[in-house]
């Protein structure tokens, strides 16, 4: 019988290990990560990132979804995702109400980090005639799914500064970057344009195929993007990035800096966890791009002015690189 008491009272000793042991060891933190569309380059960096995090924190089950800039801040407002990719220039319009969000003002998403420059990148085949946005009047175009970033403060916001409007454009054809290139080579369509990564998968998918030219931002042109929205800074894509695809002299354009954001409401502890991992984790990320080689925690930390997540905050300020 003493031994019997003994079994059992070291049983549910056991229990009570596993009892106490189980919740911890399951507890998972399930974060949803709204990416880009196919084709493009915020697919794989999401993916990167997701594996990144998980790897530093395996409780924390990041889930990549397909979105989209505008997808994602629509859904980070919405308390439909925790992650998502951005750029400045949707943010500030974002938190001001502005622009694409006139009359949707939020206090929702906020800023993780900054990864790279995304640049506006339209091009033609050099066989064509277009040299400007006001050629491609009455041209077939393939242009980004509607909600996406590029349609709305690429495309559209270069039509508004040349006084033309999406009806100014030929037949329309709307998808993800994959489609777009094949509506070109299949001369469907005489223009792709996207804000993307230099060098752009796309231009070098359609460059392949034939000789392109890249349509430039004048002063003009650019003076008026600002007016439209601040968050837009120069850029120049500097001779024999395309070469091989015929694009030959320095092209100059703009960009919005890619940014990592994240819900107001999702725990300040995720965050720092997410922030410190990708960038002690940045490395990994040439692998995907290399536009990331040689970005520092400096560069990941850069201040627009916009509202940092207090996480991430929390991170920046202990390693030094931010006030």
């Amino acid at each position: 019988m003493r031994n019997l008491k003994f079994v059992t009272a070291i049983a549910l000793a056991a229990l009570g290990v596993a009892a106490l042991a189980t919740p911890a060891a399951a507890q998972k933190v399930s974060v949803v990560f709204s990416a880009g569309p196919t084709g493009g380059t915020w697919t794989p960096m999401a993916g990167a990132t997701a594996e990144v995090i998980k790897k530093k924190f395996p409780e924390l089950d990041v889930q990549v979804e397909p979105g989209a800039a505008l997808v994602n801040m629509e859904k980070i407002r919405n308390d439909k995702a925790d992650l998502g990719w951005s750029m400045t220039n949707v943010l500030s319009d974002a938190l001001t109400g502005t622009g694409q969000w006139s009359g949707k003002k939020t206090d929702r998403p906020m800023v993780v980090a900054t990864y790279y420059p995304n640049v506006w990148q339209l091009v033609v085949p050099a066989s064509s005639d277009i040299k400007s946005m006001r050629d491609l009047k009455g041209k077939p175009v393939s242009l980004p799914a509607r909600g996406n970033t590029s349609l709305a403060d690429g495309w559209e916001v270069l039509l508004k500064v040349n006084d033309m409007k999406l009806e100014d454009l030929g037949p329309k054809s709307y998808g993800p970057v994959s489609s777009n290139s094949e509506a070109v080579k299949n001369r469907q369509a005489m223009a792709s344009g996207w804000f993307t990564v230099v060098p752009a998968s796309f231009v070098l998918d359609l460059g392949s195929t034939m000789k392109l030219r890249m349509i430039p931002v004048s002063d003009a042109e650019f003076a008026k993007i600002q007016k439209v929205n601040p968050g837009f800074v120069r850029h120049v894509i500097k001779a024999g990035t395309y070469a091989e695809q015929g694009i030959t002299d320095d092209v100059r354009t703009f960009q919005s800096p890619t940014i990592l954001i994240a819900s107001a409401k999702t725990s300040a502890d995720v965050i720092y966890k997410v922030t410190k991992a990708i960038v002690e984790g940045r490395a990994d990320f040439t692998h995907v791009n290399k536009v990331m080689a040689g970005v520092t925690a400096k560069d990941m930390a850069q201040d627009y002015g916009m509202p940092f997540h207090p996480g991430a905050a929390k991170y920046f300020k202990e390693i030094g690189v931010l006030k």
